[in-house]
């Protein structure tokens, strides 16, 4: 009677392993079951990897923003000594951020407004060299360009106003750009090369503000032949 019962009690498992022997997948599964379980924690350790990766982009992104409005808060405040420290300060914490670019920006023109122009132009040329996205190298050229007038540099600042210009994307930066580049080299006593520029915004960017003050020069300059 005992070993009725046994029998039976074995005959469901004996049959299982039947099925699965005849049964691929179930045979398939079995034998790679431990690298299955493996290939599962891997992908979920990286979904949990790339979470914490945008979440603390995210976070940088915030503070930075926030250490930014702090430092554009003490200049439009006039204490520039202390904008320049918390510009620079959101420049080196938050490296690779849109805040930290701002921040690169605004420190340089800090500077300029404090007569470091020098050292505007080392700094701005340190940032143009790491080929930051198109509106902060459009940014850093006009920088550089202002710096270089106030250094009694025109032609270096034509040079960097028309690099402005060539990489901005929107069309007020690039008439703004010329429209310096201009200036520059009548400054330089480059009238030939003053007239052609303001005569590309006038043919580029007609309709634009800076197209009229174009218009407004050019006819200054050329006594009214456009």
């Amino acid at each position: 009677m005992a070993q009725r019962v046994e029998t039976a009690r074995t005959q469901p498992a004996v049959a299982a392993r039947a099925d699965a022997q005849e049964n691929p997948l179930v045979t398939w599964l079995e034998a790679r079951r431990k690298y299955l379980v493996s290939a599962v924690v891997v992908v979920a350790l990286l979904g949990l990897g790339a979470w914490f990766l945008v979440e603390s982009g995210r976070r940088k992104e915030a503070f930075a923003a926030q250490a930014l409005a702090r430092a554009r808060a003490a200049m439009d405040r006039g204490d520039l000594p202390q904008a320049s420290s918390e510009f620079q300060r959101v420049a080196q914490t938050f490296r690779g951020t849109d805040a930290a670019m701002e921040a690169t920006l605004a420190l340089n023109q800090v500077r300029m407004m404090s007569g470091q122009n020098e050292l505007a132009v080392t700094d701005l040329k340190r940032f143009i060299a790491i080929n930051p996205p198109p509106y902060y190298l459009s940014g850093a050229e006009s920088h550089l360009g202002n710096a270089l007038e106030n250094l009694g540099k025109p032609l270096e600042a034509a040079a960097a106003y028309l690099k402005a210009a060539e990489v901005a994307k929107e069309d007020y930066r690039k008439v703004d750009a010329l429209l310096a580049a201009a200036r520059a080299y009548r400054t330089a006593g480059k009238e030939k090369e003053a007239i052609e520029t303001l005569r590309r915004i006038v043919k580029d960017f007609k309709d634009t503000p800076g197209g009229t003050e174009a218009q407004v020069r050019l006819a200054e300059m050329t006594k009214g032949r456009l």
